[in-house]
C-alpha cells in the first residue's frame, strides 16, 4: 500500500468513527452559567480543570445490567468540582452532541442527595428521584428524543421548587430503542441547591436505577400503535402543585432556543397522557456503534441512516 493510500484509509476510518458515533452531554448550562461536559474523545489524554460533569467512558451506551448504570463508566467517582448557588426552582439545560437521529426513545432526568459532599459520594448504588420524564406522544407520533434533536440537541430539566439546600447529582439519560435491546446513555453533573426549602423526596419518590429497569418493558419503535409507560416513581414535587407522570406516554410541546445560551422547552399537559417537568446549577467496556452509516450534521446533530 502506498503512503498516499495508508493515508487515505486512516482518514476515511477517522470519519466513520466519528460519524458512527452516538452521543454525551457536551456542556451544561445552569444559573446564566455554562460548563463544559466530560469529553470522551479528549479529556483522558489532556490535564484540565475538574468539571462538575462526571466522566463518561465513551460516547456510546450502558446495558441495564451494568454495575456503572447511573453515570457511566468511570461515573461511579465524584470530581471536585460542583455547580454552587444553583436556587431550587431554577432551569439546567443539557447539551447533548453526536445524537443520531434514527436512536429514538425516552428522555428522562432524575436526582439523587449527595449525603454531603459530592466529590465523595458513589452514584452506583444510590437512591434516585424523578424531576423530568417524556416518553411518546401518540398525538403526533413522536419520541422525546425527537424533540431533543428539534431543539438543537439539548434538553431542558427543572430544579424542583421547595427542594432542600445541598449538593446533588443531577443525571440526564436518553434510552435509544432503535435496537433489539434498549441503550441507556447517561450524563450525571454535580450541583449544590441553595435556598430556604425543606423539600425531602419520600421513600415511595425514590429507587435504584437497577430497580428501576429492572421490570421496565420497552415497546419495539418500527412497529404501532405504540403503548408505552415511563419507568420508575412518579415525578417528585414539593411546591404544591400538581404535575402528572407517564403511565402510558408522555407528551411536551416545545418552543424553539430562543439563542445559544439557554434551551426553552413548555410542558402541555393532556388529559390521558403525562406531561413534561423539569431542572439547573452555577458557575469495563463501553459500546461502540457499526461502520456501515451515512452522516448529516444539522445543529451540532448526527443523524444516521443505516445502511
Amino acid at each position: 500500500m502506498s503512503i498516499s493510500s495508508l493515508f487515505l484509509a486512516i482518514f476515511v476510518l477517522a470519519l466513520v468513527n466519528q460519524g458512527c458515533a452516538h452521543g454525551f452531554v457536551h456542556d451544561v448550562q445552569v444559573g446564566g452559567q455554562k460548563y463544559p461536559g466530560w469529553n470522551p474523545s479528549s479529556d483522558p489524554y489532556n490535564e484540565s480543570p475538574p468539571k462538575i460533569v462526571r466522566k463518561v467512558g465513551s460516547d456510546g451506551y450502558i446495558d441495564a445490567t451494568d454495575a456503572d448504570l447511573a453515570c457511566h463508566h468511570g461515573g461511579n467517582d465524584g470530581t471536585a468540582a460542583v455547580a454552587s448557588s444553583v436556587d431550587a426552582g431554577s432551569k439546567i439545560v443539557f447539551d447533548w452532541v453526536y445524537w443520531p437521529g434514527d436512536h429514538q426513545g425516552p428522555v428522562t432526568t432524575y436526582m439523587t442527595s449527595c449525603n454531603g459532599n459530592c466529590s465523595s459520594f458513589k452514584a452506583n448504588d444510590a437512591q434516585w428521584f424523578k424531576i423530568d420524564a417524556d416518553g411518546y406522544d401518540p398525538s403526533t407520533k413522536q419520541w422525546a428524543a425527537a424533540k431533543l434533536i428539534a431543539d438543537g440537541a439539548s434538553w431542558t430539566s427543572t430544579i424542583p421548587a421547595g427542594l432542600a439546600p445541598g449538593q446533588y447529582l443531577v443525571r440526564n439519560e436518553i434510552i435509544a430503542l432503535h435496537s433489539s435491546t434498549p441503550q441507556y446513555y447517561p450524563s450525571c453533573s454535580q450541583v449544590e441547591i441553595t435556598g430556604s426549602g425543606t423539600g425531602k423526596p419520600s421513600d415511595s419518590d425514590m429507587a435504584t436505577l437497577k430497580d428501576i429497569y429492572a421490570t421496565a418493558t420497552f415497546p419495539n419503535i418500527y412497529n404501532g400503535p405504540i403503548t408505552f409507560t415511563m419507568p420508575g416513581p412518579p415525578i417528585v414535587q414539593f411546591d404544591g402543585s400538581t404535575r402528572s407522570v407517564g403511565q402510558t406516554a408522555s407528551s411536551t410541546t416545545l418552543r424553539p432556543a430562543t439563542s445559544t445560551g439557554s434551551t426553552s422547552k413548555s410542558t402541555t399537559p393532556q388529559t390521558s397522557t403525562p406531561s413534561r417537568s423539569s431542572s439547573a446549577v452555577t458557575a469495563s467496556t463501553t459500546h461502540a456503534s457499526g461502520p456501515q452509516c451515512h452522516l448529516s450534521r444539522s445543529k451540532r446533530v448526527l443523524r444516521r441512516h443505516l445502511s
